[in-house]
């Protein structure tokens, strides 16, 4: 655990946004959580999807010793979709196909055999060869943690639901390894509907300073359950583990007074990180 905070710049790509056609909206959310849980912010930046502009300010974010970059944007199948090719030449290496990724995506999709993979899938599987690969729970393109010179690069998807997801799932536990506060994550399943429950999480979550809760609509697997992931935080991993669960037995006890159901999800709201 590194004795201070690391010091944090937050990337969005895409030539739409610095053209005024889209909000940034990922920039806003990400950097309200990070703050939530006591990270250190410098600078926030939108880039073109032009490559050369993306190595220089890659480049320049290095020079500067920024020690986590967490980006988001240019990891679709489209050809201006450019954010792993630039990380992978910034970082000195190759791009590979991720072949654990391309099994997700072939499970997730009933596809029998490699050679009906959709082209537009293989491209997104694929990333820089020194990246740490992590599973996408609500779309394709997964998360990738790229070293560069002491700077890790975190590439997340564009999509705002699916960048939410992944920094849940994979962002909040990278963070919590690098700084004073752990955190800890539980998904657990609850039988109504998000805007049922939407102001319970947002009680719990000012009893609970630090902590967050998020349903996923759009994951619901089961009929009639909504998957919500819990995060807690501590100054160590008891301390967070405890109100976690201190979290889930208030949470639970007001969707029990409206005659609905908690239960945890059987498995940890971590995803399985693929080496």
């Amino acid at each position: 655990m590194a004795a201070t905070a690391p010091m944090i710049e937050l990337y969005s790509v895409g030539t739409e946004l610095v053209y005024g056609r889209i909000q940034d909206s990922n920039s806003f959310w990400m950097a309200q959580q990070i703050v939530n849980l006591g990270g250190r912010i410098r600078r926030i930046t939108q880039l073109t999807d032009d490559p050369e502009d993306m190595k220089s300010a890659f480049a320049a974010t290095v020079a500067r010793g920024t020690d986590v970059v967490i980006m988001s944007g240019g990891l679709g199948p489209t050809p201006d979709d450019m954010t792993s090719a630039v990380l992978a030449e910034v970082a000195g290496t190759s791009l590979v196909v991720h072949e654990e990724v391309i099994a997700d995506f072939m499970g997730r999709r009933n596809i029998d055999s490699r050679e009906e993979m959709n082209p537009n899938l293989v491209r997104m599987a694929t990333v820089p060869a020194t990246a740490r690969v992590m599973l996408n729970p609500v779309g394709w393109a997964p998360c990738v943690a790229v070293p560069v010179n002491g700077t890790t690069f975190l590439a997340l998807p564009g999509p705002p639901r699916e960048m939410e997801a992944v920094f849940v799932r994979h962002v909040v536990p990278y963070i919590s390894e690098h700084y004073e506060v752990k955190a800890a994550t539980q998904r657990v399943l609850i039988n109504t509907h998000e805007s049922a429950v939407a102001p319970y999480f947002q009680e719990v979550m000012e009893q609970y300073p630090g902590s967050y809760i998020k349903g996923y609509i759009a994951m619901t697997s089961q009929p009639g359950w909504l998957p919500v992931d819990v995060v807690a935080t501590g100054a160590n991993a008891a301390e967070a583990q405890q109100a976690l669960q201190d979290i889930i037995d208030v949470l639970s006890k007001k969707v029990h007074a409206d005659g609905k159901t908690l239960t945890v999800y059987a498995e940890s709201a971590e995803a399985e990180e693929l080496k």
